[in-house]
């Protein structure tokens, strides 16, 4: 048995990233995981929800007090999550405190305790130690689209406002068929003008994730119905037009807070990429 303090080195490094990437990791190299967040900051809440969905590992689901972190259980790696704005040393203390390894995120090489392993995170080069930078795992949600563009949802899709967006795609102004140019995007959110409907329906025929209509008139009832009745796409109506629209919505990538199956799976595979099992033993016990 063995505990795992993960803390950022630097704001919003990818803690939470990173502890559930350690917690697949370990979990498909044959360990039992647990995983648990510490309260003390708004995110704490999220975060311990979203390692309570995660199959590969126990949690208590709820942020939990330092004194209160669960016993250890025989043959269990048990990873924390320390608050965010924890300093450097504040984390080192809280590991020393709870007799665990220390994991500090970082976006950039810091001066780090020797004790503690350094794992850069959202790299262009990764290798050792260094996970790269991905488009799934910045990608945000239908619901911080509904945001950001201040749009009125007209019908949801039957994943709803969790679904998340890989790409956003402006409706097709070449001659190619828009139903071709929208497949080339997986997991897309489209935006086109409200009047545009044979663009409009060549999203949904192609089961886009979101349509953002722009522009702020009713769409055609046409389309209404068929969202309705096919529940594949969530339609969306932004007051703006369509370049303001891409505008307001374009920034939320990459600061959408870690949740969802599919990002679970991507960062996963991308620890395994980038510790290898020698740095994993060191860290785990």
């Amino acid at each position: 048995m063995s505990r795992i303090v993960v803390a950022n080195a630097h704001p919003q490094a990818g803690a939470t990233t990173i502890a559930a990437g350690l917690a697949h990791r370990l979990a498909y190299a044959g360990r039992n995981v647990r995983l648990e967040r510490l309260e003390g900051d708004a995110r704490a809440e999220a975060d311990a929800t979203t390692f309570g969905m995660m199959e590969i590992a126990d949690a208590t689901a709820v942020p939990v007090a330092e004194a209160a972190v669960p016993a250890d259980a025989p043959d269990t790696v048990t990873i924390i999550e320390a608050p965010e704005g924890a300093s450097d040393a504040e984390a080192g203390a809280l590991a020393q405190r709870l007799g665990a390894r220390l994991v500090l995120v970082a976006l950039e090489p810091v001066d780090a305790p020797a004790e503690a392993t350094v794992i850069l995170n959202h790299q262009r080069k990764p290798g050792p130690n260094a996970v790269a930078e991905d488009r799934l795992l910045a990608a945000p949600t239908v619901a911080r689209l509904i945001e950001a563009s201040r749009a009125r949802v007209l019908a949801r899709s039957e994943e709803g406002d969790e679904a998340i967006l890989e790409h956003l795609v402006v409706g097709a102004i070449s001659h190619d068929p828009a139903d071709e140019h929208f497949r080339r995007f997986p997991r897309r959110a489209v935006i086109s003008r409200v009047e545009k409907v044979d663009l409009a329906l060549a999203a949904m025929l192609t089961e886009s994730e979101c349509l953002i209509l722009t522009g702020g008139e009713e769409p055609s009832p046409y389309l209404l119905d068929r969202a309705s009745s096919t529940r594949r796409t969530t339609l969306l109506l932004a007051p703006e037009g369509t370049v303001e629209t891409l505008r307001d919505v374009e920034g939320v990538f990459g600061t959408t807070p870690f949740a969802h199956e599919a990002k679970v799976e991507r960062i996963g595979a991308l620890i395994k990429a980038a510790l290898d099992d020698a740095t994993l033993a060191s860290i785990a016990g």
